[in-house]
């Protein structure tokens, strides 16, 4: 592990003018070859006291696949915005091709490789509004569903309105879609507190991308949201 993490530094000074940047590490392996990419770097740095993510992506070429390769100490409210406007341009650029996508990078601990996963359908919906009410809008699209609203804080899980331990999170939620299901296909609504760090939200996004299943869907929606503006998120 020592080896890959000095062989990743090596690469992100090499190409990004000595600037340092930490990706996340995860013990979930992820697609691990990807070819005809270029990259996009968000790298942490500090502000008149906020935390900013200082996007480059000087070498991204709208013909190739792009790998985002982005501070792990970065909240959400820091990259959701560029994210959102990087995709936009990678898919609707005059030169952008169709059949490339956009890529997230994080370090495997089990494999010991750099590793990747794909965000093309994820839509980040940043009006602070959590799932359970964007269900009660729109409940005609989604009644055919076992709807479960998952809320992220940094200190702590939502299962509908039930608070969650970390170490219980997975084998909860998996007991609960088999005891709620009824018959149903579920579909998981993921809501994502804009002051978790960027480490977290991978660590969450793929864990619940290694669920999906035939009767197990993930709404391509995700609520990223202000605590100071939603007063019933279990924030605290």
């Amino acid at each position: 592990m020592k080896k890959l993490l000095t062989l990743l530094t090596i690469l992100f000074l090499a190409s990004c003018s000595k600037q340092e940047i930490k990706i996340p590490t995860l013990n979930i392996v992820g697609l691990q070859e990807l070819h005809n990419h270029s990259q996009v770097w968000l790298f942490f740095e500090i502000n008149n006291n906020d935390t900013i993510a200082k996007v480059n992506r000087k070498n991204t070429i709208s013909t190739t696949h792009w790998i985002y390769n982005i501070d792990k100490r970065l909240p959400l409210k820091a990259i959701i915005p560029s994210i959102t406007q990087l995709k936009y341009k990678h898919a609707n650029g005059v030169h952008s091709k169709e059949g490339m996508h956009n890529y997230f990078s994080y370090s495997d601990t089990i494999s010991k490789k750099l590793s990747f996963f794909e965000f093309d359908a994820i839509d980040y919906k940043t009006d602070s509004i959590l799932s359970k009410y964007f269900l009660k809008s729109n409940g005609d699209n989604y009644k055919q569903y076992n709807n479960i609203n998952i809320t992220f804080n940094p200190n702590n899980t939502w299962i509908n309105d039930a608070k969650m331990e970390d170490d219980e999170f997975k084998t909860t939620l998996i007991d609960f879609i088999d005891f709620s299901s009824e018959g149903k296909q579920t579909m998981l609504h993921l809501n994502f507190n804009q002051n978790l760090a960027y480490q977290d939200y991978l660590k969450y996004r793929t864990l619940m991308e290694s669920l999906k299943a035939p009767h197990l869907l993930i709404n391509n929606f995700e609520f990223i949201f202000d605590p100071n503006k939603v007063p019933d998120c279990g924030c605290e």
